[in-house]
């Protein structure tokens, strides 16, 4: 179960600290969480100041900009790229999915036999989609038969009778 977060809180002014409470003093939960907020932020900006002062950390970032390790992909830095594991796994490239063939087909569709498309592989009912666009289901099985058609159409076009 989860513990709620701590809502008392000291705050330091000159080095003194201030407890705070929420209900007392006119102190509100928000304004402990804005100040608990405020204080993280400036302690992790104080901190990233701090170490862009550290000698050993303006040595390093010096180091690393006159002479990177890896100035380019360590594939490119290979001479002979066959023993690869990419080289040996993907020799040929693979052929497009039916999935794949599908998404490039469904643009030259036009724009109403798009839409049907998408809303048939959402799973709509057919007549679900007709009282949606204020249409007859018989309107919309016309359209798919012929969204089907058009499919078929570009597919053979596109891929041959695979």
């Amino acid at each position: 179960m989860a513990q709620k977060a701590k809502t008392e809180f000291y705050y330091y002014i000159n080095g003194k600290p201030y407890l705070l409470t929420p209900g007392k003093d006119g102190v509100t939960e928000e304004i402990i969480t804005v100040l608990r907020e405020s204080y993280h932020a400036e302690r992790l900006n104080d901190r990233y100041e701090d170490e862009k002062q550290d000698p050993q950390f303006k040595h390093t970032t010096s180091l690393h900009a006159t002479n990177p390790m890896h100035p380019e992909a360590p594939i490119d830095r290979l001479e002979d790229v066959s023993f690869a594991p990419e080289a040996q796994l993907f020799t040929e490239e693979i052929p497009p999915s039916l999935l794949d063939q599908m998404r490039d087909l469904i643009p030259h569709l036009i724009p109403s036999q798009q839409e049907l498309f998408w809303k048939l592989c959402e799973g709509q009912k057919l007549i679900d989609i007709a009282r949606e666009e204020g249409t007859t289901d018989n309107a919309i099985r016309s359209r798919r038969a012929k969204m089907i058609k058009r499919i078929k159409a570009l597919y053979t076009q596109a891929y041959g009778d695979q």
